[in-house]
């Protein structure tokens, strides 16, 4: 199973490679698309699974039907069809608008943070802030980012023990409440 909702969101000079195109038996990856991250619609509760084995299909769809999962709702077809056919111009220019909000932010914190490194994205609004050469526990780091400076972020472990000592950044606002954010940041680490 591969989910690639944010596949959509690469930035210039980058590739997305899907699961499938790499396995020996592409037939036997599921792979999820949607276009809620892309064209920000997720209240439209539609993503699209691709299951190329009939056998896996019918599988599903059978689970499906048991549990009373419907395909979907004709407004979320309909959306679904136009993000994706008519709205190519749109994402280049959120893609080009998401990259300079990701540059700004690694060069605010380059410049305003010294023991924060941005673990640089090819692609998405989802941005990590390795955080580990502060040397707080990950409470302390949540505590910080989320208490102290008010900024709404993520800790890293809630996606795995890999993500120690990290906290995701999602920037998928306007450029000004990232600005914003990053300052209240910037004042919190003052008390230190």
């Amino acid at each position: 199973m591969s989910d690639e909702t944010h596949a959509d969101l690469v930035y210039l000079g980058n590739k997305h490679t899907t699961l499938a195109t790499l396995a020996d038996n592409p037939a036997n990856v599921l792979t999820a698309i949607a276009p809620s991250k892309t064209f920000n619609i997720p209240g439209l509760n539609l993503s699209t699974l691709i299951v190329p084995d009939p056998k896996h299909r019918a599988a599903i769809t059978q689970i499906f039907d048991r549990i009373h999962i419907s395909a979907s709702n004709p407004f979320s077809v309909v959306a679904f069809e136009a993000a994706y056919r008519e709205s190519e111009t749109w994402l280049d220019e959120l893609l080009l608008y998401l990259r300079d909000t990701r540059d700004y932010v690694e060069n605010y914190v380059t410049e305003h943070f010294p023991k924060i490194r941005l673990i640089k994205p090819e692609g998405t609004y989802l941005l990590w802030l390795d955080c580990r050469a502060l040397e707080m526990s990950d409470s302390q780091l949540k505590h910080f980012f989320v208490h102290k400076a008010g900024v709404g972020m993520s800790p890293g472990t809630i996606f795995g023990e890999g993500g120690s000592g990290v906290m995701r950044m999602n920037i998928g606002a306007p450029r000004h409440t990232i600005v914003a954010a990053l300052e209240k940041i910037k004042n919190a680490e003052r008390d230190l």
